[in-house]
């Protein structure tokens, strides 16, 4: 449906092209205009001046649609939006296997299914740099742990395309375009952290201005520091 559309505008261009030519051929050589009437008397200028309205607005609808049509076809060779219709899964020199992205996107909607907490809401299949394809998935993120839930369902994908269709793509990139989670942060604990940071902060300012005329032993610091780390991961 794209390589159609791309040749329908592009004919478009052609066209639009041709009518400007050959208008500005026509207007510079005074052929669209009468030179004499049935008497004899010259009116070309009575004739231009009745006729420049429709040429200007004709020149101007022209002009707005070549524009238009320019602009798509800018967007449609530079943009990395392309989405492709068949995936190569193996060849040789006699044959080739292909399978459609609605196979793809059937796997990927099974692996959906079966993990929790992940909604697939977009998903767009694109050749990449590597001579190889790609899959960028808009998901939505109902887990409370996102990271983990994004690794489960990824390798999920990658084993169900490797065992079903032998297929392994270069990249599956993620983005969560709306997250629900029962997470709720500690404020008690956000104190905590907020005032020894600003302590941690303090020692380091006074080190930082005054490091010959202070007091402060940094062995005593970097030891404090420790034992905290200590108590934390305990």
């Amino acid at each position: 449906m794209r390589k159609l559309a791309e040749k329908v505008v592009l004919v478009a261009q052609i066209c639009i092209t041709l009518v400007f030519a050959i208008t500005a051929l026509l207007n510079n050589t005074n052929l669209i205009y009468p030179e004499q009437d049935g008497n004899g008397v010259n009116n070309a200028a009575d004739y231009a001046v009745a006729n420049n309205g429709v040429l200007t607005t004709l020149i101007w609808v022209l002009f707005i649609a070549y524009l238009g049509l320019s602009a798509y076809m800018l967007y449609v060779n530079f943009s990395e939006r392309e989405n492709l219709k068949r995936v190569l899964l193996f060849c040789d020199s006699e044959s080739a296997t292909h399978t459609t992205t609605k196979v793809v996107h059937r796997i990927i909607a099974d692996c959906a299914k079966q993990t929790d907490g992940i909604t697939v809401k977009k998903t767009r299949v694109r050749p990449d740099e590597k001579q190889g394809f790609a899959i960028n998935l808009k998901v939505k993120v109902s887990a409370d742990n996102v990271s983990q839930a994004i690794d489960t369902f990824r390798c999920m994908l990658a084993d169900s395309f490797k065992n079903t269709l032998g297929l392994t793509f270069n990249s599956i990139n993620f983005e969560v375009v709306k997250l629900n989670t029962h997470y709720s942060t500690s404020i008690r604990k956000a104190e905590e952290q907020a005032e020894k940071l600003g302590e941690q902060r303090e020692i380091a300012d006074e080190i930082y201005n005054e490091p010959l005329d202070n007091d402060i032993n940094l062995d005593c610091v970097i030891e404090e520091k420790k034992n905290n780390d200590a108590s934390d991961n305990l």
